[in-house]
This record gives structure tokens, sequence and C-alpha cells, in this order.
């Protein structure tokens, strides 16, 4: 009889602590849910708001700009975006777009390389095989500044857009996938013939269904006296000039 008791007793003590774990445990479980409730949500509403603001601001970029720039926020993979054929780097209006790119998409969307041509017509890039050394870094953007002020007295328009044109079938035969953007180098203020050069470049480049970003709408009329004051007396472009050419190709790449 008392071994039945003694049986009987551990059966009694066991279930008591077998239930008294379950119930622990599920009194711990019951405490963290709202925690995880009240942390999850808050996560998903900043994502949900970072891809919203990006949907908006990438409204005026190409269909396969934007694809790149989803899947960069999606997979932390910067765009490669390489800016090339500018007359220079430092202090023009290549600083204020990489700030206001990275003030709008984030620090890790895109990986920004700038190379300058200098003052190389398309004559000397093609000569010097410069240019190839693009398909090396295979961007996913190209944001192409042809030097046609370099070009225009010394080259000839038809020849500049041959130029021009080996440079395209490099690139893109290298690259497939690549979003080539064309822009025109800086106006000047009541030129003659440098106007028809630009005209002819916008025209090739539509023609062959590349972006053109023509910034010259952001500045006054060539022949408008105002132009001068977004140049220096050499004809250069001054902080004026390039914050105004900044200003265009942010609300391209940046629209609200």
């Amino acid at each position: 009889m008392k071994k039945i008791m003694v049986i009987v007793t551990l059966i009694v003590c066991g279930a008591a602590i077998i239930f008294g774990n379950l119930h622990w445990n599920e009194k711990i479980t019951a405490q963290s849910e709202p925690a995880q409730e009240k942390t999850d949500p808050v996560e998903k509403v900043e994502q949900k708001q970072v891809n919203s603001d990006a949907e908006t601001y990438m409204a005026n970029l190409p269909e396969a700009a934007q694809k790149k720039i989803k899947t960069a926020i999606d997979t932390d993979e910067p765009v490669k975006l390489v800016i090339y054929g500018t007359t220079e780097v430092e202090g023009a209006w290549i600083d204020s777009f990489k700030q206001e790119l990275t003030t709008a998409y984030g620090e890790d969307v895109f990986n920004i390389t700038a190379i300058s041509t200098g003052t190389n017509t398309t004559r000397d890039i093609i000569n010097e095989n410069s240019y190839k050394e693009i398909n090396e870094l295979n961007p996913d953007i190209l944001l192409f500044e042809a030097p046609m002020l370099e070009d225009n007295g010394d080259v000839g328009i038809t020849n500049t857009l041959e130029n021009l044109e080996k440079m395209y079938e490099s690139w893109q035969g290298t690259n497939e996938n690549l979003v080539l953007m064309v822009q025109p180098s800086q106006p000047l203020y009541n030129a003659t013939y440098y106007p028809s050069e630009v005209k002819q470049l916008e025209t090739h480049a539509e023609k062959n269904k590349m972006v053109y970003l023509n910034h010259w709408e952001n500045w006054p009329e060539l022949d408008d006296p105002e132009m001068k004051k977004y140049l220096t007396e050499d004809n250069d472009v001054n902080e004026e000039g390039f914050a105004v050419w900044a200003e265009y190709l942010v609300e391209y790449f940046v629209a609200k």
C-alpha cells in the first residue's frame, strides 16, 4: 500500500512540474508577443515610406533605370552611376548633384564615379581610346557630357557625331543593359554656330532612342545678357552657372 502511495505521489508531482513549465512558457510567450507586434509594424511602415519616396523620386527616369534603383534598394547592391566627359570634377555641378541624390535616396543606393575628359575633343578621345575605360567600369547608368564645346570650330559636327557613334556602340555593345544619358556641355552667351551643333546632338540622341538631358532649358536664353551672370570673363561656368546646371539634373533624378 505504501508503495502505491509513493508511486501516486511521484506521478502527481511529475504532472505538477510539467504543467507548471507549460504554464510558465505560455506566460513568457504571451508577454513577448506584444513587444514583437510593436516592433515589426514600425519597421514595415518605415520600409514602405522609403519605397514610397523612391517611387516618387524616380518618376522622371526611364523604366530601366527605375528597375535598377528598386533592385538596389531591395538588395543593398548600389547602382553604379558613372559621370563621364565633364571638363571639371571638383567644385562643379557634380558636388551638389551627388549630395542631393544621397539626401533623397540614401547613402547606399548610388555608387557615383566621375571621370573628366578635360579639354579633349571627341577626336582626341577616339584616338586615345580613353572612352573604353567606361567598359571596364561596367556602369548601370552612364551620364555622358558630350564635349561639344571642345569640338566646336575644330572637329566639325559630322565628325563629332561619327565619333560619338563609335563611343555609343562600344559602350552598349559591351553592356547591353546600360542606361545611357547624354547631355551637352555648357551654353555660351550669344554664340553663332555652337547652338546649331548642340541641337544636332539632341536630334542625334533622340534618333538613337537615348535619354537627352537638355540642361540648357534651365539657363537664360543664349542672347540674353543675363547669361553673363553665370559665366566667367573667359566664358567658363562660374559657381552660379554650376548651380543652375545641377538644379536641372537634380530635378530630373529626384522628382518631387
